[in-house]
């Protein structure tokens, strides 16, 4: 909804815009508090679940999002929206990679089952 409002005002105002739209964004933070992009990973570490989702997730790291805004700014013929993306992967990557990083910490190893929340 906000997408579309910047883009009916930028319209109303005769501007050019141009949208970089980032996946979930991953790396260190600004600000002193878990953001819901960091929760993504924290709860696979800090054992508030046993399971992880059979799902895919995009991911990009925050300097490579913060690099696109700016490349998209200098680049004059830059137009319309841009998906900023780094990788793909399943959460069983996700928690294979975070038990060789981490394996200290109670990440889990079991798919949930069917119809099961994490």
């Amino acid at each position: 909804m906000a997408e579309q409002a910047a883009w009916e005002a930028a319209a109303r105002r005769g501007v050019d815009l141009v949208v970089v739209i980032p996946v979930l964004v991953q790396g260190p933070a600004l600000q002193p508090s878990v953001n819901a992009s960091l929760t993504h990973v924290l709860k696979y570490l800090n054992g508030s679940v046993t399971t992880y989702a059979n799902a895919v997730q995009g991911y990009v790291h925050v300097r490579d999002a913060a690099d696109a805004h700016v490349r998209v700014f200098e680049v004059p013929d830059a137009a319309g929206r841009y998906i900023c993306s780094d990788a793909v992967l399943h959460r069983e990557d996700v928690v294979r990679i975070l038990r060789e990083f981490f394996p200290e910490y109670p990440v889990p190893d079991r798919l949930a089952s069917l119809g099961q929340s994490i």
